[in-house]
């Protein structure tokens, strides 16, 4: 009989300094959390941190968790502020976007830079990865009390960067040092977190600046593997936070990538493929550290609102720099920006609004110019768009370059409107004002354009008001 007695199921696991860890509620249980794991211990993860200082740019210092005489020894520097990033499920501390990192924060400034390299922890299944989580965010709680004793460095120098699970651990982390300086979450992992209780997930109370950028927060059934769910005291939301520009955003797509990738380029080609939008987060951060744009987002209801060129606006103190920098801008609450396909990734934004006098069914075109450079040509409208009389066509325009203070604008107008309802369109638009509000530095520009007319298929120049 005694074969048939069945071994009740373990609810919890200690591990030493680290305490203790369970599965129960909210750990486990809901639609978020269907299955609970309890974390492995840390000599099955093996957790090793390697230590990055402009004295020693390409050094591995590991096994330093608890031992004040590593610390010590080490090129560690208590004086200085010290950034610890962490990577996400199935990666390691060797990944190149580690490296970049690293080197981009030791060009900025002289610090000390520690990459968290819990590769055996982040393996599939990805339940047990989330669950190591916790024990990775004590490992690295305890090393930062380590050095803060061995060093009398204090916790307001310390920044955890984590991507994807690595931002939950960087949570993890907050929630056992008191008054740690700065979190950021870059694209935190959806599945298992979004919508879970602020103790499973990274939260603004987790340290005394928590910053998150999202990038791949479309859902499940897309495959998307960060969240839309704010969780910072500021959350970027670029190009909508869902499907980044230059990645394939349909699910088959997704999935044909991956597959085509995972016969020539192995794993990480398929990975790279199903996680573009999800990888592109840390790339953005990398950039920011040492760009010369400012990487400028708004508030704004929605992404919809925003590409309409409507949030443009900072209201005083309502925008924020994204990424690196992002401390010291005021805007807080969840901000928005659109960003290019590939570096140089950051953009400079401006809303065009043109005013009618008539009817309009066509296409539209439009050039800005401005006294360091101009624009290309650009369509407004992917397909033919209506406008009746007395309406405002208000747009976004982005462009790499700051084009500096605008001095004019080109535009195009192709009537498209069909034979049943060309005699509703007049062949040449009639406007009543064109302008071009700047949100570099949140200025309106207005254009000679009362009264005048934009000829179907063809291009007409309109100059600042005083000039006409």
């Amino acid at each position: 009989m005694s074969a048939f007695i069945l071994t009740p199921k373990k609810t919890e696991v200690c591990y030493g300094d680290l305490g203790c860890f369970n599965d129960l509620p909210p750990f486990q249980g809901g639609t978020q959390r269907p299955i609970g794991y309890l974390p492995k211990s840390p000599t099955e993860i093996n957790t090793k941190f390697l230590l990055r200082t402009r004295a020693k740019p390409t050094s591995d210092v590991q096994d330093i968790i608890s031992d004040k005489a590593s610390v010590l020894s080490s090129s560690y520097d208590g004086k200085k502020k010290t950034k610890i990033v962490v990577h996400g499920f199935t990666h390691n501390g060797h990944r190149q976007w580690l490296q970049n990192i690293a080197a981009e924060f030791l060009k900025n400034e002289d610090m000390n830079v520690i990459i968290v390299d819990w590769q055996q922890g982040a393996a599939i299944p990805y339940d047990q990865a989330t669950a190591n989580t916790r024990v990775v965010g004590a490992q690295v709680a305890q090393l930062i009390h380590v050095m803060m004793n061995a060093t009398g460095a204090t916790p307001d120098k310390f920044h955890v960067l984590g991507h994807s699970l690595g931002a939950h651990i960087g949570g993890y982390v907050g929630e056992r040092v008191n008054k740690l300086g700065r979190i950021t979450g870059i694209d935190p992992a959806g599945p298992y977190f979004e919508g879970t209780p602020p103790i499973v997930r990274l939260d603004p109370s987790d340290a005394e600046f928590v910053d998150c950028i999202h990038t791949d927060g479309s859902g499940v059934l897309s495959i998307g593997m960060g969240t839309k769910q704010a969780m910072g005291d500021v959350d970027f939301y670029p190009n909508g936070g869902e499907n980044q520009p230059g990645c394939d955003t349909s699910v088959l797509g997704k999935l044909a990538h991956t597959v085509w990738n995972a016969a020539t380029l192995g794993l990480y080609g398929a990975e790279a493929a199903v996680s573009c939008s999800h990888e592109r987060s840390y790339y953005l951060f990398t950039e920011t550290i040492n760009s010369p744009c400012p990487f400028k987002a708004f508030p704004c209801a929605s992404q919809k609102d925003f590409d309409a060129g409507k949030c443009l606006h900072c209201h005083g103190n309502g925008c924020s720099n994204m990424g690196y920098h992002a401390d010291k801008t005021a805007g807080r609450g969840s901000l928005y920006l659109e960003t290019e396909s590939a570096s140089t990734f950051c953009d400079y934004h401006y809303q065009l609004n043109i005013s009618s006098e008539s009817a309009m069914d066509g296409l539209v075109k439009a050039k800005l110019h401005g006294t360091k450079s101009d624009t290309n040509m650009l369509p407004l409208n992917k397909k033919s768009e209506i406008y009746n009389s007395g309406n405002v066509m208000s747009h976004l325009i982005k462009t790499r370059a700051d084009i500096g203070t605008i001095t004019g604008v080109t535009l195009e107008y192709d009537k498209t409107a069909s034979i049943l309802t060309n005699w509703l369109y007049p062949d040449d638009w009639k406007l009543m004002g064109v302008s071009v509000f700047s949100g570099k530095d949140e200025t309106s520009t207005s254009f000679c354009a009362y009264g005048k007319s934009l000829k179907s298929h063809s291009q007409s120049d309109f100059k600042v008001t005083g000039h006409c």
